[in-house]
């Protein structure tokens, strides 16, 4: 975040002080509600950004055979690693931070190749194993990493992904096609359940205790929101995320009161991070083939002073 300061020339005394919102939001295919605007961090050609974590400052994310890291602080991007050299463009499910480690899904449905594992620190990628169509994974702050996938195409199940070997245990059955998911603050897990066998979909969750002890299915779980939702999240403060209709809209939800606080954003979004005020989304324009990540913000207003002789003071923050 920058602080420009203008100066302008004046020959008339005033003292004026004002509060205005100045902004630049560059737009990509969704546009923002409720005050919030959005600034293209990272673009592309192609419709290959999957996957986005957040770790000290750095966004990790993939764009076809690379783990790219973007700095929030200077808008630089690294590739970290390249992770395959036998698929011709991978479609990126996941990318998850943990002890410097950044582990990773991605899969070719045209070549049916999946696969999973791990970037060291060093930049060096080793894949662990191969888990089908992996859809979201989450980790909790036992830095335990599960994930939503769906198998031979068999319904989803929510798995628990071994770090060390990459070995996944099943914790529970849902059916159905995938959604996302998302932890709180006291390692219970949201789902977004896109219904099955009669159920409606909706975002439900399962208690902590239920997931260490596992061997659940869809029944055990509590719907505590009755949207149908794609990716989940939440921030700092505890506060509830989803994307619905496809990535159609991003929202702000009070869970307990089982209701929309605010809508944030409209159009093709994807895998998102909350971070504070900030939002980084992923953005796909499927019509025109091209994706970036945007950041998601609530200006804060800026004050222009007019004080003494003879200078107008512009104040403005530019994110």
């Amino acid at each position: 975040m920058i602080l420009e300061r203008v100066m302008k020339s004046g020959g008339i005394f005033a003292i004026l002080i004002m509060t205005v919102v100045l902004n630049n939001p560059v737009l990509a295919v969704f546009s923002t509600s409720g005050g919030y605007v959005s600034t293209e961090l990272y673009s592309d050609s192609g419709t290959g950004i999957g996957g986005l974590s957040l770790d000290s400052g750095r966004l990790y994310f993939g764009y076809k055979k690379t783990l790219k890291s973007l700095e929030l602080y200077d808008g630089s991007v690294d590739t970290v690693a390249t992770v395959s050299s036998s698929i011709y463009n991978p479609y990126w499910s996941y990318a998850v931070r943990h002890n410097n480690s950044t582990y990773i899904g991605f899969d070719d449905d045209l070549d049916s190749f999946y696969s999973t594992g791990y970037v060291d620190s060093a930049g060096t990628y080793t894949s662990q194993g191969s888990i089908e169509n992996v859809y979201d994974a989450a980790i909790n702050s036992q830095g335990e990493l599960y994930m939503a996938a769906n198998p031979s195409s068999a319904g989803t199940k929510i798995l628990k992904y071994d770090l060390q070997t990459g070995a996944a245990t099943e914790i529970a059955d849902i059916g159905g096609w995938s959604g996302g998911l998302a932890f709180d603050r006291n390692d219970n897990l949201y789902y977004a359940d896109q219904g099955n066998g009669g159920r409606s979909a909706s975002i439900v969750m399962f208690t902590a205790a239920e997931v260490a002890a596992g061997g659940l299915d869809a029944g055990d779980a509590d719907s505590v929101l009755g949207v149908a939702a794609g990716y989940l999240g939440f921030d700092n403060e505890g506060d509830f995320y989803a994307t619905t209709d496809y990535g159609a809209s991003l929202a702000k939800y009070d869970l307990a009161a089982q209701s929309i606080i605010e809508e944030i954003a409209y159009g093709g979004i994807g895998q998102f991070v909350v971070n504070g005020e900030d939002i980084y989304a992923i953005d796909t324009d499927w019509n025109n083939s091209s994706c970036s990540i945007q950041q998601i913000a609530v200006p804060e207003p800026a004050t222009i002073a007019l004080l003494g002789l003879p200078c107008l003071w512009f104040l403005r923050r530019r994110i």
